[in-house]
């Protein structure tokens, strides 16, 4: 989502979609730089380390320093044989190189030791370790530990994705959008006491770039400055991997990650962002080069074509039941957003040819969808996918009163509303409509906008007949696949009058849930029979702790593309919405 907007002087800035700016678009007054980081392949039983109980033996020939893990741990992007396993080593000589080992046991007391991988880290990595750990079983819960030096790290935690054949149901916990300076990530820590998850979604905005004040004042950042340099972003993701409750949600589970675009700036795109000054910030080029190095160093991610770190689109598979495409929106090929508004009848650009993800990227989706042999598959993706519709289209007409309500204006160019080309071919393809088979069970993941939002995807929300290429908002039939859009951890929400959310309700009927003030996070379940998306919200985020409630809870079956009917907008709603 748009955080603070820059504007002309340096000393304050506001933030992108708020009420104000809402209300007033609809016409409502209101009173890849430098080196590659570590990765080796995990010591095998053909390796030099072989799996025997060696751990007395040192693998550090480097003088003996003084050592921290204030980091803790971290694993990601499974797969049925490997996964990634991360750490820094904080030293007291910087100057050095550190070595050490990790070690992956089978049971918690780290008694049933699998084997052992020897690493080395520098200055050049900032001190981070990331290993991929190879020769694995399908399908296992592992654990792990760093030493150096004498010391050791926390115990990890992680799991093995099951291989091909293997089609047991799936729990994924989603989040998106944890704004330090907001708050608490309490929904991290309720996460970090489930026993249900296989691993962590992360859809971007992990950190934040602003400094001190800019965008919000619970707590402060580190450096308190914007970050722009290599040095900046190190520093904000050392912050905030020493959070208490991140560091217990990374020691739990293997995160699936992707960025968005706070982890370089504001409104980022593959050219500039809103939020970069060229000059005054250095060059974008290098600056997104900065942001991505340091996202490679301090994430466990596995890149797809190991040392191009502006490349972080792929896919993960969990057996025969999930293919996971996790997508870039942001900085690969997305130009800039549209200058001219969105048509509010039916979130369609003005200037339709923009790229939000490119050729290269759509390819990888389509065919990559269409080969899948998974019974699900999901699209982590960054920002809105369906329309937002704020103005009552012919098809779909509404009382005069809602008319005056609602003036024509664009609402969210940074969403695929402002790459509705894009989007549409992609909608083509779902439905078959390009030539190649249609691809059923798509259910697309979204964070950016720091709010619920639950939605059928189609090309015409407002047109009822389905026969004709429109979709019948009561039984959902002309839906090609389905939308959860999950809150924020911490982020602000869009602070709106109940009468304009409930307006897009009643004018976008392919939106069957809207929830824009609770914090919190998303269980994903799926299985073989239907995927089920559950909407977690936390009592607070202006202190640690407190409490959880089930918000709303909504189901895809299989086959069916639409989310399950809940019913019509009911009577009390319009009623209320119009003031009779």
């Amino acid at each position: 989502m748009s955080g603070p907007r820059r504007k002309r002087s340096r000393i304050q800035k506001r933030p992108g979609i708020t009420r104000r700016s809402f209300l007033k678009g609809l016409g409502i007054g209101t009173a890849s730089v430098g080196g590659l980081s570590l990765l080796q392949g995990c010591g095998s039983d053909n390796d030099s380390t072989t799996a025997t109980d060696n751990r007395t033996t040192p693998s550090d020939n480097t003088p003996t320093q003084n050592v921290q893990f204030l980091h803790s741990v971290a694993s990601g992007d499974p797969a049925f044989d490997s996964v990634v396993l991360w750490t820094r080593i904080t030293p007291e000589n910087t100057n050095r190189t550190v070595a050490g080992r990790v070690d992956v046991f089978k049971d918690e007391a780290l008694t049933m030791f699998v084997k052992s991988m020897d690493f080395q880290t520098t200055a050049a990595q900032d001190f981070t370790v990331k290993l991929i750990c190879n020769g694995l079983e399908q399908d296992t819960v592992y654990f792990y530990q760093f030493r150096s030096n004498g010391k050791t790290s926390p115990v990890g935690r992680t799991r093995t994705t099951p291989a091909a054949g293997n089609k047991r149901p799936l729990n994924f916990g989603v989040v998106s959008c944890s704004s330090l300076a907001h708050g608490f990530f309490n929904a991290y820590a309720k996460l970090a006491e489930r026993d249900d998850i296989d691993a962590i979604i992360h859809l971007g905005d992990y950190i934040y770039e602003y400094g001190t004040g800019q965008y919000g004042n619970v707590r402060e950042y580190e450096p308190a400055t914007e970050i722009i340099t290599l040095s900046d972003y190190r520093t904000r993701h050392a912050q905030y991997k020493r959070d208490e409750d991140l560091q217990k949600l990374h020691q739990r589970f293997p995160f699936i990650t992707i960025w968005d675009d706070h982890e370089s700036t504001n409104n980022s795109y593959r050219d500039g962002a809103e939020n970069h000054t060229e000059g005054a910030e250095g060059v974008w080029e290098e600056r997104k080069g900065f942001a991505q190095r340091a996202y490679d160093e301090w994430m466990p991610i596995r890149l797809p074509e190991p040392g191009n770190r502006a490349k972080i689109f792929r896919r993960v598979q969990f057996g025969d039941m999930v293919d996971m495409f996790m997508l870039d929106t942001r900085l690969f090929d997305r130009d800039l957003e549209a200058a001219t508004p969105i048509n509010p009848t039916d979130g369609v650009s003005s200037q339709p040819d923009r790229t939000m993800i490119g050729e290269e990227q759509y390819n990888f989706l389509i065919n990559g969808m269409r080969a899948s042999q998974a019974q699900w598959k999901l699209i982590g993706n960054q920002v809105v996918f369906h329309q937002w519709i704020i103005k009552p289209g012919l098809n779909n007409p509404a009382p005069a009163q809602l008319g005056e309500l609602l003036a024509p204006s664009g609402l969210n160019g940074d969403a695929w509303d402002g790459y509705s080309a894009e989007r549409q071919r992609i909608i083509n393809a779902l439905r078959g409509d390009d030539g190649g088979e249609a691809i059923n069970n798509v259910v697309i993941l979204t964070g950016d906008v720091h709010t619920a939002w639950v939605a059928d995807i189609t090309d015409n929300p407002n047109q009822p007949i389905d026969a004709v290429g429109g979709y019948n908002p009561i039984t959902g039939q002309g839906s090609v696949a389905t939308e959860f859009v999950v809150t924020s951890v911490t982020s602000p929400g869009l602070d709106l009058p109940n009468q304009i959310i409930q307006a897009i309700r009643l004018t976008s009927p392919h939106i069957k849930h809207v929830n824009v003030t609770e914090r919190g996070y998303s269980v994903l379940r799926v299985a073989e029979d239907k995927t089920t998306c559950e909407y977690w919200a936390v009592s607070t985020i202006l202190e640690r702790g407190g409490s959880e409630t089930l918000s709303a809870t909504f189901e895809v079956a299989d086959g069916a593309n639409r989310i399950t009917p809940q019913g019509i907008y009911p009577v009390d709603v319009v009623t209320g919405l119009l003031g009779v």
